[in-house]
């Protein structure tokens, strides 16, 4: 059993989530060109679409008053170290998640539909420029609980940490964004845009790795 094999033990189509709501499920493991819907509701359909605008407008400027706000509390030293501490704990949290959460192996239809609306549309439809980034819907509710546990676990060091955090989870985003859009330049974007399209095309259970290898390298899944 694999995450490639999961049509094998699940017909892709319409897969009721609630109520009438449908979510229209295709097979990851053959990618397909063009664009594909998510649901059967045109509504919330336009509620899981993504682009770089929004979230680098939102995210941008939240980073940089928490780092304000940081050094205004611990000092700037303590900030910087904390940021580039989020920005790293961001990197491994890009490659687990990657890994564990959006290629889990199905083994019932509801945990086929959370792959599925997470990541397998986007291996069904790699091409489709609405699933290159993650939406707000999604994101703003996830950071800000992450946000709120690590202020209750860190106190005034939560506010540089959970910056570098954001900004490197932006950074992962827009990197992904212009990787599929193939506006990748210089050596590093051009390695970074062929190493995510050997993951799409080549090797799905590998090169999990989208801003940086450095985890595939240290769990060897390059």
């Amino acid at each position: 059993m694999s995450w490639l094999s999961t049509f094998k033990r699940f017909q892709p189509g319409p897969l009721p989530i609630v109520g009438r709501v449908a979510l229209l499920v295709n097979d990851w493991s053959r990618p397909q060109r063009g664009q594909g819907a998510m649901f059967d509701s045109p509504v919330l359909d336009r509620m899981v679409i993504a682009y770089p605008g929004l979230p680098i407008g939102l995210y941008v400027p939240a980073g940089a008053w928490l780092v304000w706000r940081s050094v205004a509390q611990i000092g700037a030293t303590a900030s910087i170290l904390l940021y580039l501490a989020g920005l790293f704990a961001w990197s491994f949290t890009e490659y687990w998640v990657h890994r564990s959460s959006f290629h889990h192996e199905p083994e019932t239809e509801g945990q086929l539909a959370w792959v599925y609306l997470v990541h397998g549309v986007h291996h069904a439809y790699p091409d489709d420029s609405r699933r290159w980034m993650i939406p707000l819907t999604v994101s703003v509710p996830v950071l800000a609980v992450l946000y709120l546990v690590l202020r209750a676990l860190l106190g005034s060091a939560a506010l540089a940490t959970f910056a570098g955090f954001m900004h490197g989870y932006l950074t992962y985003d827009l990197v992904h964004y212009y990787v599929h859009r193939g506006r990748t330049p210089g050596r590093v974007g051009r390695y970074l845009r062929k190493y995510h399209m050997v993951h799409h095309y080549s090797k799905p259970d590998r090169h999990f790795g989208v801003s940086s290898p450095l985890w595939d390298l240290v769990f060897r899944t390059r």
